[in-house]
């Protein structure tokens, strides 16, 4: 995970260096704003990790983002994630003092709104690095399925998410580019099954891959 960490921000490193040096081509128009659409993997950390140890392919995240003025912009983020993993044999303790032991299957689908803002560069050229910070909330079901019984909880929660990317525009007059991001995720949500599992502060690592639609 490191490794991936330490990649990703030298190569958007290297893209503004790069185009600080080379001078590269701007684009044919000033963006105003831009809209995206990623295709997210989850890694989970921490409590989250023993919960769900298994990275996730399944989400998705749709965006907004604002030119106020320069390089700064303004926008919102709504997510769509989902991680989940099968365990062998392992005993559940219920309420009543009942016990199963069977294999189980843990999941946690989560639906985050955040607004964001953040600063691109060099705003104008064909790639455009940035970082940026999303605040907001998020909605978490928690699922622990036992033989025939789901047992899940609801949460809403405060979450903070720091984020380093660059948008690549296809071309000096295209209205369509790429977005590639990596952001780390804290949320105050917990997972809590009483005498089972109890953990909070959930922590996650996203990796965002998408297009982008530019307005001028």
């Amino acid at each position: 995970m490191k490794k991936i960490i330490l990649i990703l921000t030298v190569l958007v490193l290297m893209a503004g260096t790069t185009q600080s040096q080379d001078q590269p081509v701007s684009l044919g128009f000033t963006p105003s704003s831009y809209y995206t659409f990623s295709w997210n993997t989850t890694f989970t950390m921490g409590d989250f990790n023993k919960w769900v140890g298994n990275a996730s392919p399944a989400g998705f995240d749709l965006g907004g983002r604002y030119f106020i003025k320069g390089g700064l912009v303004a926008g919102f983020n709504i997510m769509w994630q989902r991680v989940s993993q099968s365990y062998g044999y392992q005993t559940y303790y219920g309420d009543d003092g009942s016990a199963i032991t069977s294999t189980n299957y843990r999941f946690t689908w989560m639906v985050p709104f955040q607004g964001v803002i953040a600063y691109h560069f060099i705003p104008d050229k064909m790639v455009s690095p940035y970082i940026g910070l999303g605040i907001g909330g998020d909605y978490m079901e928690h699922h622990l399925l036992v033989q025939e019984y789901d047992l899940y909880k609801t949460r809403w929660d405060f979450s903070l998410t720091p984020e380093i990317g660059a948008l690549v525009k296809f071309g000096s007059y295209s209205s369509w580019g790429a977005l590639v991001a990596f952001n780390y995720k804290y949320t105050t949500n917990k997972i809590e099954f009483k005498n089972n599992w109890t953990s909070k502060n959930l922590q996650m690592l996203n990796l965002k891959v998408g297009l982008v639609l530019i307005v001028r």
